[in-house]
């Protein structure tokens, strides 16, 4: 039985060893329950349909229906279902793809237990992350298409915020880490939305590592 405080989630992947090998690994985390398990992006649809999950790990090849078509009908009809992409391609066009359909998150298979079960909660807090390669990535696509850098005058608290909003840490923990309250670090947040004409954590921190505003 269910608690009302476990994270609930589809595993999506076309590979049986590995999902019941995902289940496993998650199942030792009093804190995320697998709910189902699906063989490629429809299923993973359908699935979440009638089971109504909390986060959806999705890897990017699979037959019928990929991950990237499965993310656009998942966030098409249930928006508040949040998808993770969870593969060992570093394609960036997947990724750009990914984040184009709604994606929140972004990891490699080869990442370590721990990461993995971290990336679940944060996201489901609603703080997406993405593996540093796949920021990268995505960096390099938009800057592909957007040669002009933005010009931006930050306080140094302000760059220190962008750096923490890229490593993918919540407001309370910024605010810990500078000595300041969680409601003054989520109103610079906002205020940082507004300056970079931004709307998201994700595309702040994209924003920030594309114009060079973090080391």
């Amino acid at each position: 039985m269910l608690k009302n405080s476990e994270i609930r989630v589809i595993i999506a992947d076309d590979s049986l060893i590995f999902r019941e090998t995902i289940t496993a690994l998650l199942a030792q985390d009093p804190e995320i329950s697998v709910v189902a398990v699906a063989g490629n992006g429809c299923e993973a649809y359908q699935l979440s349909k009638q089971h109504k999950p909390d986060i959806v790990l999705m890897d990017i090849r699979m037959p019928e229906c990929d991950g990237i078509e499965g993310t656009k009908l998942i966030k098409g009809h249930f928006p508040g279902i949040k998808v993770i992409i969870f593969t060992t391609f570093e394609d960036r066009d997947y990724i750009t793809e990914a984040l184009l359909q709604g994606a929140e998150g972004y990891v490699l298979k080869d990442s370590g237990q721990d990461h993995i079960r971290m990336v679940i909660k944060s996201v489901k807090k609603g703080y997406p992350v993405f593996h540093e390669k796949a920021l990268d990535t995505m960096v390099q696509s938009i800057s592909e298409t957007q040669v002009e850098k933005a010009e931006i005058d930050l306080t140094e608290t302000e760059q220190e915020i962008l750096s923490y909003v890229v490593e993918g840490k919540s407001n309370r923990e910024i605010g810990v880490l500078l000595r300041l309250s969680e409601g003054r670090i989520r109103n610079i947040i906002s205020e940082l939305f507004e300056r970079t004409n931004t709307t998201d954590r994700t595309q702040l921190a994209v924003f920030a590592v594309r114009n060079d505003l973090v080391d």
